[in-house]
């Protein structure tokens, strides 16, 4: 299992709409305001307290300037009644607030009447048109924004086919010429390798026209037409999906590794769009354009909720849209890839695989939209229903401000609860928000309590990138060796100079509890890091590598990691199920499959050292004298080395027979007696492939017997060295294939790799839990 956290994806000159929006923003009453009355998961909304600056209209050249600084918060409140029709005639007198149960005193209150404007009629001719990134300097935005509908055209180039972009684009088209209302101001955005706003909002029916015809699929391959490879994770010319990025130039970070799998980045984009939009005032609705989210198996959970909470605090709902429309799914698939082989065709698996494919595409999508209070659209040809739906859930609203009456920079989380005067009305609003406070403010008290209120809190946090690889490894008593790995890349870590090293520190802390909640096992863990100026320099454009691991039974359990680096306070956090099965049955049953492109020398003095800390249940990566440091990100060069291990164990009518076999050195050494030695040996081969073809295999390669210590079986350990050198690059799917010959039994499973061109390795610092 692995799965990875991405901070935000990097964009290039953005905004021009937002820069100068949110510069005028802070001039009045502005703040991030969160979706009201959330449904789904539940997660509390993160910190939205903002400073409001007011500053005076003029002042005497040399005379004394006096600004003030008041930390208000702004709560958006939808109040319908019994049939969900909005009430709008409600009064700030009508309004009551409490922070962590103390009443507040309103400051601000607004009501954002979109109905009433959209219903108007003007006998002096059309609206006035309007484009926030053209106001002239004297006109604050959020006056010209009052009680208009703002909606934002989202396309996902990187998962978008010309079929299916062409489709979007139209609807798009139609929405504009057809259902835009006086009420309205559209912006179109797009995320290629980057996230780029086409149009800044604007009612301008020839702009935003002029826009869409600018939303092409191919943008993500700009880079590689310019000569350059591209951002890990687009498209070349070729329509390839480009698993390598141009890093020659001095000091550029090598982040492909947290690039190739872009579930996360695409999620990240939406995490961006909606910090840009966080300081337009009002709400925000975000009609998202894709042809689903793909679940590689390598995304983390923390990502998906923090683009839903970055959404909520900035007051944007996303509607996601599947461009894909009616799906028909001929058996076996359509002449886009080749027929499936062997019996698949004939047993239903082969379509159970397309609907699976085709439903695990939207599950994301539709997560999204519960979570941020939008919708999915799907199995639909017609998109003009997305827009009506967006038109109509946003009609009115209000805005409260509110300066809390004890304010203090504590970091805490504080409660917020809102309540009308008036019966039988329904009151929508956050639970609450997060107070700031500095880092380097923290006692050591402090910082031990910050990671166990990140651990039990529900809300993720993705300032700190990481990558997080976790293997099951079946013990002799039964129980699970867990290895918990991660990497953070250099490039994201700030490292504190003294003399000529550069120093940091992290923080891990690991968790799995059971269905109840409670903690099962836990691993709390500080790792030093001390670099001198050459190595350095190579963290800077490499990773960091964290290892560690506990012991579990049996059973379904939930597994979170708290990562912090210690000079700057970045937050990472990490989560996702975690089944260990006691497979007991005839089946043979394989542990997880670690690949990995480093070997490094353990501390223990030989061979038989190492044995015995396997024995006493330490980890299964300890091979011979070397330790195998799990790849986490599954991304190689062509002139390394894949290493595989992995692990299969006997069932109950597994045969009683042992061999000692003769694998590699670096291999475990097996502990079975003389008089098992007739047993026929498992084996294991690989299998590559690519699109769907077979590009190459290996094996088979014999493997080793261990005793396990009970009457059901043995167990039998593969380490397999694969060169890469005549690999071509791109993605791969690598199919592990085991067969054991004395009992007639089968197993397989495919693991995701990426294979990049042969280059300078991007060297990285490394660490045992």
């Amino acid at each position: 299992m692995n799965r990875k956290n991405m901070g935000a994806p990097k964009m290039r000159a953005l905004v021009q709409l937002l820069s100068a929006m949110s510069l005028a923003c802070l001039a009045g009453l502005t703040g991030s305001v969160t979706q009201a009355g959330q449904t789904g998961s539940g997660t509390v909304a993160p910190s939205s307290t903002q400073t409001s600056t007011q500053t005076p209209p003029s002042q005497n050249p040399g005379g004394f300037v006096i600004r003030s600084q008041v930390n208000m918060v702004l709560v958006d409140v939808r109040v319908t009644d019994k049939s969900g029709r909005p009430i709008t005639d409600l009064k700030r007198e009508d309004f009551k607030i409490l922070e962590d149960g103390a009443p507040q005193s309103i400051t601000a209150f607004s009501l954002e009447n979109i109905e009433r404007l959209e219903t108007a009629t003007d006998k002096s001719g059309p609206p006035p048109t309007i484009d926030l990134a053209k106001l002239p300097p004297n006109v604050p935005p959020e006056q010209v924004i009052q009680d208009h509908r703002l909606t934002v055209l989202f396309f996902d180039l990187t998962s978008m086919p010309v079929d299916d972009l062409m489709r979007s684009s139209k609807a798009a088209t139609d929405f504009v010429h057809k259902q835009l209302t006086p009420a309205d101001l559209v912006a179109i955005a797009a995320y290629s390798s980057t996230l780029r706003v086409v149009q800044t909002f604007t009612n301008d029916r020839d702009a935003l026209d002029k826009a869409l015809r600018s939303v092409r699929v191919g943008e993500s391959s700009s880079l590689a037409e310019a000569g350059a490879e591209g951002e890990a994770g687009a498209t070349n010319a070729n329509g390839e999906e480009v698993v390598t990025q141009d890093v020659s130039a001095a000091f550029t970070p090598d982040e492909t590794e947290f690039n190739i799998f872009n579930t996360d980045e695409k999620l990240a984009a939406l995490e961006s769009l909606a910090r840009l939009l966080k300081d337009v005032p009002g709400r925000k609705s975000v009609i998202h354009f894709s042809s689903g989210i793909e679940r590689t198996g390598v995304e983390n959970q923390a990502e998906l909720r923090a683009a839903s909470d970055a959404a909520n605090q900035a007051n944007v709902s996303l509607y996601t849209v599947d461009a894909r429309g009616l799906a028909a799914l001929p058996p076996g698939g359509d002449a886009s890839s080749a027929s499936p082989s062997g019996t698949a065709l004939y047993t239903g698996q082969a379509v159970a695989s397309q609907v699976s494919s085709l439903q695990g595409g939207r599950e994301t999508l539709a997560t999204l939209a519960a979570d941020t209070g939008g919708r999915t659209f799907y199995d639909t040809n017609d998109f003009s229903g997305a827009f009506s739906e967006v038109q109509k859930e946003n009609s009115s609203y209000y805005l409260l401000g509110y300066s809390p009456s004890k304010s203090r920079s504590d970091g805490k989380f504080h409660r917020i609860r809102v309540e009308v005067e008036r019966a039988g009305v329904k009151v929508q609003a956050r639970p609450g928000y997060f107070a700031p406070k500095s880092f380097r403010q923290f006692t050591r008290e402090d910082k031990e309590l910050e990671l166990e209120q990140a651990m039990d809190l529900e809300n993720p946090f993705v300032d700190l990138p990481l990558a997080v690889e976790v293997a099951s490894f079946r013990r002799p008593d039964g129980k699970f060796y867990v290895v918990l790995a991660a990497k953070i890349p250099g490039s994201a870590v700030a490292f504190l100079q003294k003399s000529a090293t550069h120093r940091t520190e992290f923080d891990f802390a690991w968790r799995a509890t059971d269905k109840a909640g409670h903690p099962v096992a836990a691993l709390r863990d500080t790792l030093p890091v001390k670099l001198d100026p050459d190595t350095y320099q190579q963290v800077l454009k490499g990773n960091i590598l964290y290892e560690g691991g506990f012991v579990l039974p049996p059973g379904n359990y939930h597994l979170k990691v708290v990562a912090r680096e210690n000079e700057s306070g970045k937050l990472g956090t990490f989560e996702e199920p975690l089944a260990l099965s006691d497979s007991d049955g005839p089946a043979l049953a394989l542990s997880s499959v670690v690949v990995s492109n480093q070997l490094q020398e353990s501390a223990a003095a030989g061979k038989g050292s190492a044995r015995k800390s396997k024995e006493a249940g330490g980890s299964p990566l300890q091979l011979g004298n070397r330790s195998l440091l799990p790849s986490v990100t599954r991304v190689f060069r062509a002139d390394q080395s894949l290493y595989v291990y992995l692990e299969s164990y006997e069932g109950k009518a597994g045969s009683k027979g042992n061999s000692t076999g003769n694998g590699s050195d670096d291999a475990p050494e097996s502990g079975i007696s003389a008089g098992q030695a007739s047993r026929p040996l498992p084996s294991v081969a690989l299998l590559f492939f690519r699109g769907g073809v077979k590009i190459s295999e290996a094996g088979p390669f014999a493997g080793k017997l261990e005793s396990t210590g009970k009457t059901a079986g043995g167990k039998a350990t593969y380490f397999v060295q694969i060169p890469l050198q005549k690999f071509p690059p791109g993605r791969y799917s690598m199919q592990v294939n085991v067969l054991d010959p004395s009992s007639d039994r089968v197993a397989f499973t495919r693991v995701p790799i990426a294979i990049m061109r042969a280059q300078l390795k991007a060297m990285g610092a490394s660490s045992g839990g």
